[in-house]
């Protein structure tokens, strides 16, 4: 899935939520690995970095 889909819903879970002076923001891991924050006014996702390497 592209990262700047949101994904299923079924697929998040809600790791966190806080409510805070702009209202409440949500935490939520994919399945896939990525993350999204939600709040009443937008949704961001981020991908997981792929891991490093050491050479």
């Amino acid at each position: 899935m592209h990262s700047r889909d949101l994904h299923d819903p079924l697929a998040m879970t809600v790791i966190s939520s806080h409510r805070t002076s702009e209202g409440l923001v949500s935490y939520l891991r994919c399945a896939c690995g990525a993350w999204e924050v939600r709040t009443a006014r937008m949704v961001a996702t981020a991908t997981p970095r792929s891991p490093r390497t050491i050479d």
